[in-house]
């Protein structure tokens, strides 16, 4: 087990390759595209809706930091990072054309949402502070792919918006202990992540859920049973996604939590694989992305 003031074991040397997505989005793509589920639909368009905002926020969060990382590794790391994460926001913006040509009004949550996280949380809040909300976030990123890759949550989804998210999903679980391994060289590192986790959850799940209400609202599908009974099969019976969720925030704020104590490289190696087929490729490696 790792101690909390070093890096996990080989975390340095794992390969976290920038890829760009290139498959379109189509016009006749169907309003509940993930299985005809809306609620599953809606959460993950509300990711959609939170994504481009947050990679950005967290290049330039990362950006700040790196002319104070003296590790050459962690350098490579970070950098390699921040190309995975630039490809992330522009992959999932351009499914906001999508959601608009459906008939969503985006704008009322996405704009509101941003102007509150970046232009009045982000300049008041230290960059310490930031890194480890930033840390908090991608382990919610990481234990999300490791469900939905790992359950197959989104097998019946239309096929562009499947390799949209299990390429995100894949990316997010090879590079999930870079910010934690910054956060990890910081004074004060536990205290920073609890309290980065404190802040960060709750918000995480708040933004969420409103935006995936917002879109259930919008559809009209927001007060049918069969919404409802999703939910709860999502949640409890069937996904046991409630119980799953509680289990990864608290592993986080273990003393001797490191990402990679659970390896589940296996699990985003499949997803980029499949996604990569020479004869429906919707990823491409990234001419200048190197391997660590």
């Amino acid at each position: 087990m790792a101690s909390p003031g070093n890096k996990h074991i080989g975390s340095e040397n794992r390969a976290i390759p920038a890829r760009r997505f290139t498959a379109r989005f189509s016009e006749t793509t169907p309003r509940h595209w993930c299985g005809g589920d809306p609620f599953l639909t809606h959460f993950l368009n509300a990711y959609t809706l939170l994504v481009p905002g947050n990679e950005g926020y967290y290049i330039r969060t990362l950006k700040l930091r790196m002319p104070r990382i003296s590790d050459p590794g962690m350098r490579v790391m970070v950098a390699q990072f921040l190309l995975q994460e630039g490809q992330h926001g522009a992959g999932h913006h351009r499914c906001w054309r999508m959601l608009e040509a459906q008939g969503y009004q985006i704008a009322g949550f996405h704009k509101p949402v941003d102007y509150f996280l970046y232009r009045i949380l982000e300049p008041i809040t230290p960059l310490p502070l930031r890194i480890a909300m930033v840390s908090c976030v991608e382990h919610v990123n990481a234990y999300m792919a490791h469900e939905y890759l790992g359950q197959r949550l989104l097998r019946d989804a239309t096929p562009e918006l499947q390799a949209l998210f299990e390429w995100h999903f894949a990316e997010e679980i090879e590079h999930k202990h870079v910010v934690f391994d910054v956060l990890n060289s910081l004074p004060g590192r536990y205290a920073l992540r609890v309290t980065g986790a404190v802040l960060v959850l709750p918000l995480f799940y708040l933004l969420m859920g409103a935006g995936a209400l917002r879109f259930l609202h919008q559809d009209r599908s927001l007060w049918r049973r069969d919404t409802w009974s999703r939910i709860r099969q999502h949640l409890f019976s069937r996904d046991h996604m409630f119980a799953r969720t509680l289990k990864h925030a608290f592993n986080y704020l273990r003393p001797g939590f490191h990402p990679w104590q659970l390896d589940d490289s296996a699990l985003a190696r499949e997803a980029i694989e499949r996604h990569s087929l020479p004869e429906h490729p919707a990823l491409r490696p990234l001419p200048h992305s190197r391997a660590a």
